[in-house]
């Protein structure tokens, strides 16, 4: 006996409302609305005007939420003003401007268990409290409010937050590093302060975080960096975790000697670079245990992140924030941790997939690995390495010499958001961020680092991301960089795709 086809069974079930229990259920659990975020920074909102600025976002990318900086340290700063976007205001040359790097205000009271100073904002835009403004505005346009912040590094603390030399790591030699260490209580208690108070002082619908940094060895192996962290702190972790600091001294020695080696124009080893980097790992196993125990001590200062923004707004969501160092050509942090060990501690995601701007910054990659660890292979040749590892087609993806003028195909995008929602398994949701006109800032740049999206390209990605399952995107990189026809572009896309 023939079995019904689907058509037919799905018909014959309405005739006899055996779907009506269906039809019931999805009445009372409404489908969710996919979160649809833009990036800004305070200084946009200010200079264009608050209600102005939301007035043109709103109506052209029909973005629901909005990412703005608490504390703009780590943010894209001091570009030439032709990279930013014409959005009918003056666009001011922000290379002569001091501004503030905080955006809201600080209880003292809650910086009281650290002897580094409270975030204080200084310079133009000090005096104004834009969190509280936005709050507002935002609440009598049915926006959601998300803060976000980059942890900053020594050189954007400097002379804005007192004694933040206090809570850097220590390279292999002795010296600050520029990352801050994160078993070092004056940063824990600092980082802690600051997500805490922010969520406990403001009503934001959550509060996005990230890390943009290289481990010790990827900063060996990529660029011939000082290893860190050696503080004491780092020393009496390890330790307990049952790695031998001596050896993982000696082992980061070698391998620093050698790299630096090479970059300085000295001759192979004659056996290969490849072999000898693998073979200093081999004979110090503690090189990769201290690495994994540097990604071990972030991912706690994510779970208490998780927890402090819980505690302060239960309902509030927690964002992670992953660069493109992270999601796409640094196979070591990849390895270290899976995005399933993240989910637990995060409601959502947000992945680097800047189909864009990928494929000059992979250019860059590909000529630091050849300094190194890939002397052996042609720049070609690593090229299709990375395809095939991540599972690219090299048919649809640039070419070596065009890396420079033309993006990646956005079938990047779409790869890289369905890998991570199989991995998280529904525990989180995922938000890729889709770069917009992302400027290339690189010394030499064509065009003089200008980039403007392909609009084919950029609809192209935003499908791909939500066809994988993504649960909205995140307009990227900055709303300053953003061309009115890209955010048009993005509106369309959405609305043809039913989101919004």
């Amino acid at each position: 006996m023939r079995s019904p086809s689907r058509r037919e069974f799905l018909q014959s079930a309405a005739a006899t409302g055996a779907l009506a229990p269906l039809s019931r259920m999805s009445a009372q659990f409404p489908k969710v609305s996919p979160l649809i975020g833009i990036q800004i920074a305070g200084h946009s909102l200010l200079d264009e005007g608050l209600e102005r600025c939301l007035d043109l976002v709103q109506s052209t990318c029909r973005a629901n939420a909005i990412f703005l900086y608490s504390h703009s340290y780590y943010a894209a700063h001091g570009r030439a003003p032709q990279l930013y976007a014409d959005h009918g205001v003056p666009i001011k040359d922000e290379r002569r401007r001091d501004l503030t790097r905080v955006w809201l205000r600080h209880s003292a009271e809650a910086f009281k268990g650290t002897s580094l100073g409270v975030p204080e904002p200084t310079g133009e835009y000090a005096d104004r409290d834009l969190f509280a403004g936005t709050v507002e505005v935002c609440k009598k346009r049915g926006l959601k409010f998300y803060a976000r912040i980059l942890e900053p590094s020594l050189k954007e603390l400097t002379g804005r937050v007192a004694n933040a030399e206090r809570a850097m790591s220590i390279g292999l030699d002795g010296q600050i590093s520029g990352q801050p260490c994160r078993n070092n209580p004056e940063w824990t208690a600092w980082w802690d302060a600051l997500v805490s108070d922010t969520m406990r002082s403001y009503p934001l619908a959550g509060f996005q975080w990230g890390a943009e940094r290289m481990g010790p060895l990827s900063s060996v192996l990529w660029k011939g960096a000082v290893p860190f962290c050696f503080c004491s702190h780092c020393e009496a972790r390890t330790k307990r975790e049952g790695v031998n600091v001596a050896r993982a001294r000696q082992g980061f020695n070698e391998l620093h000697t050698l790299i630096t080696k090479l970059h300085s124009g000295g001759a192979a080893p004659v056996d290969g670079v490849f072999t000898n980097v693998l073979r200093v790992l081999m004979r110090f196993p503690e090189v990769l245990a201290w690495d994994y125990q540097w990604r071990a001590a972030l991912e706690e200062q994510g779970k208490r992140t998780h927890a402090l923004v819980k505690a302060a707004r239960p309902a509030a969501q927690v964002g992670r924030h992953f660069d493109h160092q992270n999601t796409s050509w640094d196979a070591l942090f990849l390895a270290q941790w899976s995005y399933a060990d993240v989910a637990p501690f995060a409601d959502f995601i947000k992945p680097i997939l800047y189909h864009d701007i990928l494929a000059p910054r992979l250019a860059h990659q590909l000529h630091e690995l050849k300094r190194g660890p890939l002397a052996e292979l042609s720049l070609a040749q690593s090229l299709d390495l990375f395809y095939a590892l991540r599972g690219y087609d090299p048919k649809l993806q640039p070419r070596l010499d065009e890396l420079a003028t033309r993006g990646m195909d956005p079938e990047y995008v779409g790869i890289e958001t369905r890998r991570i929602v199989d991995v998280v398994q529904g525990k989180c949701a995922v938000v890729p961020g889709i770069g917009v006109d992302v400027p290339n800032t690189s010394v030499g740049a064509p065009n003089g680092g200008k980039r403007p999206s392909d609009q084919a390209a950029l609809r192209a990605a935003i499908r791909q991301a939500f066809a994988a399952g993504a649960g909205g995107i995140l307009i990227s990189r900055e709303y300053d960089e953003m061309r009115v026809e890209s955010l048009k572009t993005i509106g369309e896309t959405l609305r043809e795709l039913g989101k919004v």
